[in-house]
């Protein structure tokens, strides 16, 4: 058997490893993917949640002068607006980063479930801090609500990814992922950038194969024309 015949063995490995750090790098630069979109979808909810209370603190003056009790006494049109707003933002942000940042095909109600969930404590706790901490920080509500609203984000990504989604993210098919069915019945087959033979290739004139799939078929143009 001809040496350029024989397998190498170590060649295998080092391309099981390679693929392994390839993974890795994907998985860190898909989470800050992760992140940025639902900061994106965050803001455009924190948006609907403004406009709502700011329509509705204008619609609803008949409650003016009117108190209620929950968790601490609280003005019934500030309640009110709040409450109404907040769940709008929920409806808004739960759909778009199910769709957009976490690409769910998994069980709807039970998604939108834990979604209210994640509010069962965070709405107490979030009419409680709005209320006490401007007159015991002497800072102003727009400050304390802001800070309310990070406080909200943070959490409630962790929720999302590492409760809600867990096991879902990532299940709705792309339109021309390969070996599913698109949304007009097609299936869409191709074959992979760079085959495993052109990874060995690559390994043996000892090119780092974790670059991406563009870079790695520019060295193997170079080892072409050098051949």
């Amino acid at each position: 058997m001809g040496k350029d015949n024989y397998f190498d063995t170590q060649l295998a490995f080092d391309y099981l490893d390679a693929e392994a750090e390839k993974e890795e790098k994907k998985a860190k630069r898909k989470t800050l993917v992760q992140i940025i979109k639902y900061a994106v979808c965050t803001a455009s909810a924190g948006l609907v949640e403004f406009i709502t209370f700011t329509i509705l603190s204008e619609a609803l003056t008949m409650l003016e002068g009117r108190t209620v009790w929950f968790i601490t006494e609280n003005s019934l049109l500030w309640f009110v607006a709040t409450a109404v707003a907040l769940f709008l933002s929920i409806v808004w942000n739960f759909t778009i980063n199910r769709k957009f940042t976490f690409k769910s095909a998994g069980n709807v109600p039970r998604a939108m479930f834990l979604a209210f969930l994640f509010y069962v404590p965070f709405f107490p706790f979030k009419l409680w801090f709005n209320s006490y901490m401007p007159g015991y920080l002497g800072i102003p509500a727009l400050v304390v609500e802001v800070i309310t609203m990070l406080i909200n984000g943070v959490l409630e990504f962790c929720w999302q990814k590492f409760v809600i989604y867990r096991k879902e993210a990532d299940t709705a098919p792309a339109k021309h992922e390969i070996g599913t069915i698109g949304e007009f019945g097609e299936i869409s087959v191709s074959e992979p950038e760079v085959s495993a033979m052109q990874m060995l290739d690559l390994m043996r004139a000892g090119v780092d194969i974790t670059e991406d799939d563009k870079q790695l078929k520019k060295e193997l143009k170079a080892i072409e024309s050098a051949a």
